[in-house]
């Protein structure tokens, strides 16, 4: 029988029968895999331009970014696939960097430069798990947390967790924030 492998890390599944007297040579292949998945790091050049991601690219657990934007970057995983990953966003440039499936239809996660966020997808949807903006500033001296002053999507501030936001803020018509019992949002 033929292998296959797994939709989301490409792992071999050997077929019956496959692999007589050899099995090291799939299992040292997937352990290699799950060794990537857990703690392998992928260095994307986002001067590079939009991309669909390949298997060996995101197969690792940390996707670290950087490069001068000269537009806004999306880097795409192939249809169908999911996991999550920490993304790291070192760029440069006034332009946004985003990851969506090749799903049509799809939720994107745009990453905000100067942040480390976890990230996961169903297959189809992208979503924010965790996220932490660095402070900028001039040389050594970090101190300035930045945020957009335009809400652009609907979004809903987990329950018993509160949101703060530095204002100005303009929510774009047909937009909403949704503030839970037990949630507070404070514009400041």
């Amino acid at each position: 029988m033929a292998s296959t492998f797994s939709q989301n890390k490409s792992l071999e599944l050997p077929g019956n029968g496959d692999y007589v007297n050899t099995w090291n040579i799939p299992v040292n292949g997937d352990m290699s895999i799950i060794d990537q998945a857990l703690g392998g790091t992928t260095a994307l050049n986002a001067s590079s331009g939009s991309a669909v991601l390949t298997v060996s690219q995101y197969r690792s657990l940390i996707l670290t970014v950087s490069g001068a934007m000269s537009a806004d970057t999306i880097y795409t995983l192939p249809a169908g696939v999911g996991g999550q990953w920490i993304v790291s966003n070192a760029t440069t440039g006034n332009y946004n960097l985003v990851f969506a499936s090749a799903t049509a239809g799809g939720t994107l996660v745009f990453v905000p430069q100067n942040s480390v966020i976890l990230i996961a997808c169903d297959g189809t949807n992208f979503s924010i798990i965790s996220s932490s903006t660095t402070p900028t500033g001039g040389g050594t001296n970090k101190m300035f947390y930045l945020n957009d002053q335009i809400v652009i999507a609907n979004y809903t501030i987990p329950v018993n967790q509160n949101a703060g936001t530095f204002g100005p803020v303009t929510i774009t018509p047909g937009v909403s924030v949704t503030i839970p019992p037990g949630s507070y949002w404070t514009v400041v």
